[in-house]
This record gives structure tokens, sequence and C-alpha cells, in this order.
């Protein structure tokens, strides 16, 4: 049975629509319940939940076919050994010495962890082959530079003297695979790697434990940095400050009191997820980089209607302020995203913690919101909310940004070229209280509205304030404006407000001296109110 619709992005093709029927029959022949019920296998279920027909059919039709699901074995196919343990493809190593061993990483990694970059694993290069041509470029990043050796060593390192047909990295995966398929503990897993270890000639080189398997494939990863962060939240110990250890602006100590012990620990720590290279990741595969023009090359444009970000008036005239910028359809337009949640799950217990998240929008509309392309830049710790010094814990991904804006050295899998990549955010996703820590300007009190600014039109109600003058928005004509009984008793003779541009705000905060984080959250230091 043809499965290839099982990679299809575009969920709503008639590809994709046809093979899901042909599965439903399929599992209604072969792999229906006493119950009258069938596993579902969506991107979200992955067989842990049974549900009716209807309800499966419904639930792939929105959410998509679970990528590593190929061999039906929950739906009355046979168990294939070789569907699930083996790439089908060649598994000797080529004359570089990574060709079967990478084949197999994305097959396996990507495809049955569903960790793919673009929701298309079997079209995805592979990963070490993406890593080496970036590498020979002279673009790839300081982390993927220093893995790729590493990971091309245990590519090619025999399990134990003598095997040919399994190499480190190869078992690591398989063995990583087994463990998620059949929701195996991590005991058990260190279990299994003992009794291995014990059952394999000597001089075998397996890892003794879940952890030190997952340090293995962490190269594959990017990484991140752990910064140090005043208790009070007045500013970052990185870079100019690193070293020091009290807080430049309150002079807190940066460490918790450990009663001699010899280690430090930090009273808070944000972890930081650069940037740069991860935008970079996203050229490494040829088809996602091609998707990283669909917005330029393959969208379709008509005048008044809005499809795509790129359709919309922020986007265009972004564009017609910095031409330079929008003659590479490659340079990435990103939109940034923050709010607070509790990671406990426990309301009681009060505690906000911030990701930062980045979307990139030049891909097409029904990617960019996935979960894999979703950026994760910061992660600001709690008890409480950044507050207006969310800008302090900004500054590593701002500092990224500014490089990014001037463009950095990137490799393009999909031309085999390198160019300049350029990033700009176009606009911030947020609720109204974090729209205030992200622009700046007080979203409470008689001022709150950020678009009318001190022209805004409010009045002081009892225990509230409302805003008013909402005539001001309407045509000078308009018949609303001299109507006083169906509104507060007066005529509204007034224009709308004024509309700044973001250099003209910019010159605003300009004209605020010493206010990047010189008051913190420190009871001591912090400006009282007059």
């Amino acid at each position: 049975m043809d499965k290839s619709w099982i990679n299809d992005p575009n969920i709503l093709s008639s590809h994709y629509k046809f093979g899901l029927k042909d599965f439903i029959e399929f599992a209604k022949t072969n792999g229906m319940g006493l119950d009258g019920k069938l596993f579902c296998p969506c991107r979200r279920c992955r067989n842990s939940k049974r549900k009716s027909i209807s309800q499966v059919e419904s639930d792939l039709s929105e959410k998509g076919f679970c990528m590593y699901y190929k061999n039906w074995v929950f739906h009355g196919e046979p168990f294939s050994a070789h569907s699930y343990m083996s790439s089908g493809k060649n598994n000797n190593l080529d004359e570089n010495g990574v060709g079967g061993e990478t084949d197999f990483i994305n097959e396996t990694v990507y495809n049955d962890f569903d960790m793919n970059e673009n929701g298309e694993s079997d079209e995805l290069p592979d990963l070490l082959d993406e890593m080496r041509n970036a590498h020979e470029s002279g673009t790839s990043s300081e982390w993927d530079s220093k893995n790729f050796d590493k990971l091309l060593n245990d590519a090619q390192r025999e399990l134990y003297p003598g095997c040919k047909k399994y190499s480190l990295l190869r078992f690591i995966v398989s063995f990583l695979h087994i463990k998620v398929m059949n929701h195996m503990t991590n005991k058990a897993f260190d279990m299994m790697l003992e009794f291995l270890k014990d059952v394999l000639p000597e001089g075998e080189i397996l890892p003794s434990s879940f952890y030190g398997a997952m340090k293995i494939l962490s190269g594959i990863g990017l990484g991140y940095q752990k910064i140090d962060v005043c208790k009070f939240d007045c500013a970052l110990f990185w870079k100019e400050n690193e070293k020091m250890d009290k807080c430049p602006i309150c002079k807190e100590s940066r460490w918790k009191v450990n009663n001699g012990k010899k280690k430090k620990v930090p009273q808070k720590v944000m972890w930081y997820f650069p940037l740069k290279a991860r935008l970079q990741r996203l050229f490494m595969s040829s088809k996602t980089a091609e998707d990283m023009r669909w917005h330029e090359e393959k969208r379709v444009k008509e005048e008044g209607i809005m499809r795509h970000p790129a359709d919309s008036i922020a986007w265009k005239d972004f564009d017609k302020q910095y031409p330079d910028f929008a003659k590479d359809s490659r340079n990435v337009r990103l939109g940034l995203a923050t709010d607070g949640f509790n990671p406990f799950g426990n309301m009681s217990n009060s505690y906000s913690m911030w990701p930062v998240i980045l979307v990139p929008y030049n891909l097409p509309a029904y990617k960019f919101m996935r979960k894999e392309f979703l950026i994760l830049s910061l992660l600001i710790p709690g008890p409480r909310a950044p507050g207006k010094e969310l800008d302090v814990f900004l500054r590593p991904a701002i500092d990224d940004l500014k490089d990014l804006f001037h463009g950095i050295s990137t490799y393009d899998a999909y031309s085999g070229q390198n160019f300049q990549m350029r990033a700009a955010i176009l606009w911030t996703i947020s609720d109204f209280p974090a729209y205030g820590y992200l622009s700046g300007w007080s979203t409470s009190g008689y001022k709150a509205c950020p678009c009318c600014l001190d022209d805004t039109a409010s009045q002081r109600l009892r225990g509230k304030i409302c805003f008013m003058g909402h005539r001001r928005f309407l045509n000078h004509d308009h018949r609303w404006r001299k109507q006083k009984a169906h509104f507060d008793g007066t005529i509204e003779t007034r224009s709308r407000p004024k509309e700044f541009s973001g250099e003209q705000v910019l010159r605003h905060l300009n004209s605020l001296a010493g206010v990047f984080g010189e008051f913190g959250k420190n009871p001591v230091t912090r400006k009282k109110r007059s």
C-alpha cells in the first residue's frame, strides 16, 4: 500500500485525502476493536488514545498523520522489523565515512521521533551531510563545527571490536527509537544498557545510562547559554558584567548564601538560546531553505486580500523603508511573542515564567505556526513577572538581532551557495499587559492607550478609568459627531489622535536618560512614587 501521503505537508491536498480514506478502510477491516474504536495515529494522540472512526478521521484531517507511524501494527498490519529498524538504503559508508549512517540518523531521529524541521522527513537531506556542507562553506556556527567531528567519529566507531552492522551512533538512535515506541522508562533503559554491556564482547563502548546516550546525541542540537541575573532584575551578569559578584545597579549579591561551600550558586538564572545558529539551521535543509522564499516566489498576490503576513501593511511598509533588505527574499521576517505561565500547573503556587518565542514568517502560512518552526529565544525565570524590566532580559536577543540586521554569512542548502542572511522583527504578539512591558508605554492609568499616547481621552469613574472619545475616529462629516443625546452630551469636533512613526517614538525614548534597568525591583533602590 502506498504510504507516501503520510509525509504530504498539505493535509488539504487530494493526495493526502485519498491516502487517509484508504487508511480508514484498512483500519476498519483489520484494526477495529470490540468497542468499535480505533487507536488514533494523529500527530497529537500518536496511538495513545482509542476513539470512534469519525473522531479518528476528524483528527487526521485536522492535525495530520504521525510521520513515524509507517508500520500500522495498531491497525492490523503485521509487524515489520525492517520498517522500524532499517532505513531501506545501503548502510555501507561512503568514501567520507558518513553515507549509510547519516541516512539512518535522518530517517530515525527526524522521522521516528517526529522531530523533523518541516514535516517532510523523507525529503530532508542527510543531517551530517548538511552539517558537512555548512562546515566546508565556512559558515557553520561554532557549536556545529565543534560537534561535527564528534558526530562523524561516533558514526564510524564500531559498537564492539569486529561489529560491522552497528556503529555507536546507529545503535544509540535505534535503541532510543525502541524506548520511545514502547514507552520505556529511563530506569528500564538504564537496566537494559547494563545488561547489554554485560552480554556484548569485551571492548564494547556502550554508554552506561540514558543520560550518557542523550549526551552522545546532543551534538545534533543547538547550544544554549545560562546567564546569571540580578535577584531584583536590574541587570544581567553578561558581557561587561560577567565577572562581577554584585549587581552594578543595586549592589545586591550575585550569589546565594552557600555556608562556605566551594561552588557558588547564582540567585537567578536565565536561559538564552542563541538566535543566529537557529536561523542558519533553517537554511541547512534544502526543502526548508526553499520554503523560506515562499512568501515572494510562490505566494498568490492579490490586492486587498490578506492570506499571509506578507500581504500586511506593516510588511509592505518595511519593504519600502529598507529596499536592500527586501531585495533578497531569504532575509528573515520575525514576529516576537511572549507571555507568562505557571510551569508547575498549580495555580495556588504563584510563579510566572516568561518564554520569548520568535516566529519566522517567510514560510508558507500553513507552516510558520507549526511547533517545529517556533524558535524559543529566551526563558525568563520567576517567581515574579519581569514587568518593566523585560528589556533587561531581552538584551542578548536584541544584540543578536542587531548583528542579524546587518547580515551574517549563511550556507543555503537549496542553492548550494553562501549568502548574507539578514533578519528583522516586524511586530510583537502579546496580551495588553505584556504589550506595556514590550513597548515601554504604561498600559494602565489615564494615558493607557499605546496608540493615542498623550492624546488619550479618559475619564475617572468610581473605582475605575473609562476611555471616551470614540467618535474622534469617525469622518468629520459623520452624523454621529453631532448627536449629543446618544453619547456624552457634547458635539465631537476633535480629529483622530496623531499616529507616531517608529522614528518619532524612538526620539521620545532617547530623551529618557538612564532608565534601562535603573530601578529594578529592589525595595531599597526602586523609585518612590511622588
